[in-house]
C-alpha cells in the first residue's frame, strides 16, 4: 500500500510503518513484513504470543491482541495518512510544532558594533524582539559596555532604539513564500553547467546567441594558437 500506517496508543504515536511493507489481510488484521501487528501489554501473554508467532500457531494468539485499522480492543489505534492527519495526537503535535516555530521566529539578532583588531566577531544582541523596547535597550547597552574590545561602546539610546525598531520591522514584515522552481535541474547552455537558474540566464536549449558565443570562443582560441 502507499503512504504509511501510523500506530498510536492513546494520544501518543508509537510506530510509523512504511506502506509497501504493510499487508492488510482479508480479516482486516495488519501485518508488517509478514509478521502480525499485535498490541499486548501483559508480559506473560506477550511471551506466549511471541512463541506462537515463531511457531506459526496464530490461532493461539488472543483475539483481542490483533490490530486492525481504527480503534482496537488492545488499546492501539491504526490509520493511514488521511486518518492520521485528523487524529488528536497529530493535531496536538502540529499545534506544538507551530507554537515552537512562532516562538523561534521571535528570536532575532541585532548588530551593535564591530570589535577591535584581530577579532572578527561582532557585538550583537540576541533575544525575543517582541519584548518591550526598554528591556532590549538595557540589554544592548549592557553588551556594548561589558563585552570585550567593542569599537563603539558609547552609542546613544536613540541609535540603539533605531536598530531595535529596524529589527522589529523586519520581524513584523510578512515573509514571501518560496516560489517553486519551474525548471531544472538541467544543463544550462548559458553558464555551461547544471543549475537551477542561479546564473540569472537559465537556457536549457541552444539558442542563436549561444551558438554565436561558442563560435567567438573558437575564434579566440584559434587566434591564440590553441587549435594549431
Amino acid at each position: 500500500m502507499k503512504g504509511c500506517i501510523y500506530i498510536a496508543r492513546g494520544n501518543e504515536l508509537k510506530l510509523t510503518l512504511p506502506g509497501p511493507s504493510v499487508t492488510i489481510k482479508q480479516d482486516g488484521t495488519i501485518w508488517y513484513q509478514e509478521m502480525p501487528l499485535l498490541g499486548i501489554t501483559d508480559s506473560i501473554i506477550k511471551s506466549a504470543a511471541v512463541a506462537a508467532v515463531k511457531a506459526n500457531r496464530y490461532d493461539e494468539i488472543p483475539v483481542e491482541a490483533w490490530t486492525r485499522l481504527g480503534d482496537n480492543p488492545n488499546g492501539l489505534w491504526a490509520g493511514d495518512d488521511a486518518a492520521w492527519s485528523k487524529h488528536p495526537a497529530k493535531l496536538a503535535s502540529d499545534a506544538t510544532e507551530q507554537a515552537r516555530k512562532i516562538e523561534a521566529a521571535k528570536i532575532v539578532s541585532i548588530y551593535l558594533s564591530s570589535r577591535g583588531w584581530g577579532d572578527y566577531s561582532s557585538c550583537n544582541w540576541s533575544g525575543d524582539i517582541t519584548r518591550p523596547d526598554a528591556e532590549i535597550l538595557a540589554e544592548c547597552k549592557h553588551n556594548l559596555t561589558t563585552e570585550q574590545d567593542v569599537d563603539k561602546p558609547d552609542q546613544s539610546d536613540a541609535e540603539i532604539l533605531a536598530k531595535i525598531t529596524e529589527a522589529r520591522a523586519k520581524y513584523n514584515t510578512p515573509r514571501e513564500p518560496l516560489k517553486p522552481i519551474t525548471h531544472g535541474p538541467g544543463y544550462c547552455y548559458s553558464c555551461e553547467t547544471y543549475c537551477y537558474g542561479d546564473c540569472g540566464d537559465y537556457q536549457p536549449t541552444l539558442t542563436t546567441r549561444i551558438y554565436e558565443r561558442q563560435l567567438n570562443n573558437i575564434a579566440r582560441e584559434a587566434d591564440y594558437g590553441i587549435n594549431d
